[in-house]
């Protein structure tokens, strides 16, 4: 306790820019799969054709972005994982998790830029939106109160289903909107 403290106070010599990098992965198990453990109590999403879903999930079709912290000591650290899910022409957001410490440790100065930013998952977000433009939108089935928030002020809107949150492409018709949205509803939780 009284070393987070110190942690939390102490002067730092770079901005934060300089201390976070959002990281894409064809697999990122090496590099987060204890964080999602922490935060979900479940086996980290390993891209494999198999992955429980209603649709195939073949290996190629999975982007996983790892959000790291590098500490004033140099430690590099995991602090932040979202997984992207290519089906047809849109993106499946899922297993979005941040270290459930990472705020109370990182000093205060940082903690007031991550937080204008929005936060690691927002931040996370963003650099998929911005990277993953081969598709005709963005989906993510979202329960908790918490990710809800953070998703709709990363862009995603509410759809006609109650937990499915969408971020289309302006470009986009009605149409096809609706469509698209229909057939990812089908697929259930992602």
């Amino acid at each position: 306790m009284a070393d987070d403290h110190a942690a939390r106070n102490a002067p730092v010599d770079r901005p934060f820019d300089d201390c976070v990098l959002v990281q894409r992965f064809a697999n990122a198990k090496f590099f987060a799969s204890q964080l999602f453990r922490e935060s979900f109590a479940a086996d980290f999403p390993v891209p494999r054709e198999n992955a429980g879903l209603s649709i195939a999930t073949p290996p190629g079709n999975w982007r996983q972005y790892v959000a790291f912290y590098k500490w004033p000591d140099e430690r590099l650290e995991a602090v932040g994982f979202c997984n992207w899910l290519l089906y047809e022409d849109a993106y499946l957001v899922g297993g979005m998790c941040v270290s459930p410490t990472f705020y109370r440790r990182i000093p205060k100065v940082h903690f007031a830029t991550c937080r204008d930013r929005g936060g690691v998952a927002q931040m996370l977000l963003e650099t998929g939106f911005r990277e993953l433009t081969d598709c005709s939108a963005w989906f993510g089935f979202v329960g908790d109160r918490k990710a809800r928030i953070v998703d709709l002020r990363a862009g995603f809107t509410p759809t006609r289903h109650e937990l499915l949150l969408a971020k289309w492409q302006p470009w986009l018709s009605a149409a096809e909107r609706n469509r698209l949205e229909e057939k990812v509803a089908a697929i259930g939780p992602f």
